[in-house]
């Protein structure tokens, strides 16, 4: 259940036909410098031809094309308007979560809609009470044309007692059903299984996830944390104009 392809124990650049040899040999080099062994690189283009972009383990940062100076933050453009990491982030997000079997989430949509227009990917916490309260707008988001498919993100880490709620859900015959039990503070029966939470849990820390709940779009984008099922629905409409 190894999502992300970058648990590779090798450096590899993805150069563009543009980059010089010359430029190639000195990425290459800051890079052997700076990353530790066994971390997986990927060099691509900005719209500024003396700035690389770097990505490592979904992380983000920047490094000049004679590989003498690296920097981490926000690269926008302000004549457009657009945050370019911002976008760079959704994009790997969205590779990220496609990497996870649709099965392996706990979806739900109204299958009698036939307005389907988009999904949320939702990062959830049995015990967290912001995750418990925006679960209740899941009926109202399905009716919205809103698929949710949920992944584990137990903020108590991989020992504790949100991990083992988690597992008894994602074991349990009817996952949904439980899930929602267990949101409502109800007693679930206690399973094991070979469950893939470990493995949701560090995708989430990929990504940076520090809290739940957290709210992505289907391309990626970070939507926020609680909100309503109006408010993720106006999100999702203002990103398709």
């Amino acid at each position: 259940m190894l999502y992300y392809k970058n648990l590779v124990f090798m450096i590899f650049l993805l150069i563009s036909p543009g980059m010089l040899a010359a430029d190639h040999l000195a990425i290459n080099k800051a890079l052997a410098k700076i990353l530790p062994s066994g971390k997986v690189a990927s060099v691509s283009d900005t719209p500024l031809s003396v700035l690389k972009e770097i990505v490592v383990d979904g992380s983000i940062f920047y490094l000049s094309q004679d590989g003498q100076y690296l920097f981490e933050g926000d690269l926008i453009d302000l004549k457009a308007g657009d945050n370019l990491t911002d976008q760079a982030r959704a994009r790997i997000r969205k590779d990220m979560f496609a990497s996870v079997p649709v099965q392996e989430m706990i979806n739900f949509h109204d299958t009698n809609s036939k307005k389907l227009q988009s999904k949320v990917y939702i990062y959830t916490d049995i015990d967290c009470g912001y995750c418990r309260k925006l679960h209740l707008e899941v009926p109202d988001l399905n009716q919205a044309g809103i698929a949710v498919s949920y992944l584990a993100f137990p903020r108590d880490g991989l020992n504790g007692n949100s991990h083992s709620k988690a597992v008894s859900v994602w074991c349990a015959k009817d996952k949904k059903r439980a899930l929602t039990l267990a949101k409502l503070g109800k007693e679930i029966e206690s399973l094991t299984c070979d469950s893939p939470v470990k493995d949701q849990y560090n995708l989430g820390k990929t990504m940076g996830l520090r809290g739940t709940p957290a709210i992505y779009s289907e391309e990626g984008f970070y939507l926020g944390a609680y909100a309503s099922a109006e408010s993720i629905a106006m999100q999702l409409a203002q990103r398709r104009e």
